[in-house]
């Protein structure tokens, strides 16, 4: 029903995400969003864009509603979001290094109407056979050298009409003429290492005079601009940025991390400056101002003109921004969305627009009012203690935990919520941290360690939370997991290819790809002298590092794959894809795994090179050094303190906490939220009363922001694993009784196991999970529970088999009261 009132019901459910528009995308997560969010904070970035204006007015009409029950934060430049708003907060008082205060008005400027081209054209773009969707033209023909505008309610068609009908037919019908899709295609143009500086293509350029200009790729374009020669194509480019409003950037800047409309400014930089030459060159902008402030877009805008002088030039821009429409010289109007196929349309020039366009309904104005229910206090539950917590843990685990990521999906799979709410539920008994879990992330310290260095700017290179910085070979877990090298080898005296490796090692690497080694082996020879294809024993220790444990510090461009490689070592391809063979050398190599210190960062997480120094001690010695030392260098930090007092301070801070004894992690987990500033959450607790002496202040702490309910049952002191050492250690029931015991019967289990040999789950083959190898990224395997049988292993029939007069199912999931009479 959300989806309907959100006015995109006509979508069907086997719909392709990636072929939605923005204005459908966003309109779907508020749905999903309306229908299970509570108390939570919403924050909804630039709702305005991509969205026609009658269309954003119904769509902030179903936000009013989602302000019922959560507190709504805009981020917008359209004024029709700003008004609808109890309060507003302005940035500014300009861009980049000049903003990020709050000032008291917008320091917006008003939008600059340059002048357009009111010539009457004498060339055309004329497109046939149009026919995708719910386009269906014969012929529709653009003015060249103007700038033409499509627009329409979201989800018209004009995508489709201009990517995909437009586009196909100009490279069909036009070869000697270019075509530049600005900003399309982002995922396939860039990596997550490309920078504004690579992608313009000068960073070669500028390093060579990054030693007279100093930080030249951590300040603002506008900053350097007047330290590079004139004539150096790398100030022609840069000089159009900030004629195109970007000065602010800085040349170090992700290009992943730039919004649609900065990313389509830069492309168009690299577009203009390209080595190729046409008779004629149309450019398409899909929604260019998205992300750009009003400042931007006047400058944005008095470029375009300026590119436009040049008449080999013609461009589209599919936008709704009201002033991009002000702007142009050709109009295209899809109106509203219809069901019907578009078979004409207009290209109206823009005085004939303006002229024919009807005056617009005045609407009422939406106010959209938003809060949060207040929760604090300590509450004890007297009585469903189990049941309440298993409904909290489920909505924090399938609602806020899985929602993170496809990784969060995966390891909660087992979790539905139909909720998001701010809760969080944990069992102080069970499961707290995770392996490679280390004392230095814990409660944000190495934050406060970096932030106390008293001169440092460049906190982004030292975010040791940031899978950008972690060294690539270990991914942050400071050590690696290495096997028998000599397992693998089978003549130490004979090149790569002449039989170095055993037979079925070299069965393995084809699956890697023998041309992606060749490849790499030339590229390693030519950056660092190695020869990896010689033999073994004449191979150099450095050589052999780099045969086993790779090279990190560059990558390479494949022109016959069109992808860059990087060389990992075969410790981690031969790891990685020996899963594949079914030969006994498998076995050995698995056997032999241990793990080692990383060869590649030294065990110091990150993946650079960049000092950060106390008194002459780096960062990467900070964190390997125990509390006392660290106390000695960098001072008395809050933190640091309050860790050595649950810690001691003989610990190291690269310390894996996952591995300390449990009061230990209780009293650390604790901290931590204490630490996180959460507020209106409620804190769901289990088995806190034998901890009670350790984390009572914590508690008490967190309750003045947020309520934490403890679903202890009353008087239980002790943990459950002191409970079963004092009872079930020396009497008739030991650990590993089974309850079934108690009352007279005998081997079930055993029974069961022989029914599952027979009548195993199809899915797990009996294992109760299922287990996936590098599933992702720095995942090396995966376990999660069997949701088919339930954790049982068994199948259907299985289940069903009788064992002692009771049906296994029961044997497992039922209660003593299911089969033991009163």
């Amino acid at each position: 029903q959300n989806i309907i009132n959100m006015n995109i019901g006509y979508l069907t459910l086997n719909r392709i995400m990636g072929t939605l528009s923005g204005g459908e995308l966003t309109r779907l997560y508020l749905a999903e969003f309306m229908a299970v969010s509570e108390n939570a904070v919403i924050i909804i970035d630039e709702i305005s864009v991509g969205l026609d204006h009658e269309t954003l007015l119904q769509i902030l009409e179903e936000i009013k509603r989602l302000g019922r029950k959560n507190q709504i934060w805009l981020i917008d430049h359209s004024d029709t979001v700003l008004d609808t708003t109890d309060e507003q907060l302005f940035f500014g008082p300009g861009s980049g290094k000049y903003g990020g205060k709050i000032v008291e008005e917008s320091p917006r400027p008003k939008s600059i109407l340059w002048d357009r081209n009111k010539e009457m054209p004498t060339e055309y773009y004329t497109f046939y056979d149009l026919y995708c969707r719910n386009i269906q033209m014969a012929e529709f023909q653009i003015p060249k050298n103007r700038l033409v505008t499509v627009t329409g309610e979201s989800g018209c068609g004009k995508s489709t009409l201009v990517n995909e009908c437009l586009a196909t037919d100009f490279l069909k019908r036009y070869p000697k003429d270019k075509l530049v899709m600005v900003g399309q295609d982002r995922n396939q143009s860039i990596t997550s290492q490309s920078t504004v500086a690579t992608f313009l293509d000068i960073k070669k350029k500028l390093t060579k005079y990054s030693e007279d200009i100093d930080d030249i790729f951590e300040r603002s374009i506008e900053d350097i601009i007047d330290e590079l020669p004139n004539e150096d194509i790398a100030y022609k480019r840069l000089s159009l940025l900030i004629k195109l409003g970007l000065g602010y950037l800085t040349l170090e800047r992700k290009t992943q991390t730039l919004s649609t409309g900065e990313f389509q400014c830069v492309h168009l930089v690299s577009e203009l400056f390209a080595n190729t030459r046409n008779p004629h060159t149309l450019f398409i902008f899909d929604e260019p101002s998205k992300g750009l402030s009003q400042n931007i877009l006047n400058q944005f805008i008095d470029s375009i003109r300026g590119i436009l002088q040049d008449e080999s030039v013609s461009i589209i821009m599919i936008e709704h921004n009201r002033y991009m429409l002000e702007s142009s010289d050709y109009i295209v109007d899809f109106g509203k969305r219809q069901n019907e196929s578009i078979e004409h349309l207009d290209v109206v020039n823009h005085e004939d627009y303006y002229r024919q366009k009807s005056n617009v309904n005045s609407t009422e104005k939406i106010h959209i009012s938003s809060m949060l229910k207040q929760k604090k206090g300590v509450h004890y539950l007297e009585e469903n203690h189990i049941n309440y917590f298993k409904n909290a843990e489920n909505i924090y685990k399938g609602g806020i935990l899985k929602s993170l990521s496809s990784m969060a999906r995966l390891i909660y799979g087992e979790y539905e919520s139909n909720t998001i709410a701010p809760v969080i539920a944990i069992d102080l008994e069970r499961h707290l941290y995770s392996q490679y879990s280390f004392l230095y992330e814990i409660g944000g310290l190495i934050n406060h360690i970096v932030a106390a260095h008293p001169i440092n700017k460049d906190t982004r290179s030292f975010d040791f939370y940031s899978q950008d910085n972690h060294c690539p070979s270990c991914s942050g877990r400071l050590q690696i997991e290495v096997f028998d090298k000599d397992i693998t080898i089978q003549d130490k005296s004979v090149p790569f290819w002449d039989g170095l490796f055993d037979p079925e090692i070299m069965k393995v690497l084809k699956f890697y790809q023998h041309e992606k080694i060749e490849f790499l082996f030339e590229e390693i020879k030519n950056e660092l002298g190695h020869d990896l294809s010689k033999s073994y024993n004449d191979m150099s220790e450095e050589e052999k590092h780099t045969f086993w444990y790779g090279y990190f510090e560059k990558s390479f461009y494949d022109k016959k794959g069109k992808t860059r490689r990087t060389w990992v070592g075969f410790n981690t391809i031969i790891g990685g894809y020996i899963v594949i063979s079914k030969a006994p050398i498998k076995e050995e190599i698995k056997t032999s795994k241990k793990m080692m210190k990383c060869p590649i960062c030294k065990g110091t997480v990150l993946n650079h090179h960049k000092p950060l120094k106390f008194d002459n001690v780096d960062i990467r010695e900070i964190i390997n050094q125990p509390i006392n030392e660290v106390v000695k260098t960098v001072g008395d930090l809050p933190a640091l303190v309050k860790l050595k007092s649950i810690v001691g301070g003989d610990m190291v801070l690269t310390e894996d906490v996952s591995l300390l004894p449990r009061k230990a992690q209780v009293a650390l987990k604790m901290f931590e939220l204490e630490q996180a500033s959460f507020s209106n959450y409620e804190m769901v607790l289990q088995n806190v009363l034998p901890f009670w002496g350790e984390i009572k202040g914590n508690i008490e702490s967190i309750s003045v922001n947020n309520q934490v309910t403890v679903c202890d049952f009353p008087n239980v002191y002790e943990t459950r694993e002191n409970i079963i050492d004092k009872y079930f250690t020396n009497g008739k029931y030991k650990k590993l009784t089974y309850v079934y015991e108690a009352f007279g019967y005998k081997k079930i289990v055993t029974q069961i196991n022989k029914i599952k040999k027979s009548n195993p789950c199809p899915f797990c083959k009996g294992k109760k999970v299922i287990t996936e190898d590098n599933l992702h990224d720095g995942v090396f395997k995966l376990t999660i529970p069997c949701v088919t049988c339930n954790e049982t292993g068994l199948n259907d029939g299985g289940l069903k088999e009788v064992v002692e007069g009771v049906d296994v199912q029961t044997w497992l999931t039922g209660k003593v009261s299911d089969v033991v009479d009163e």
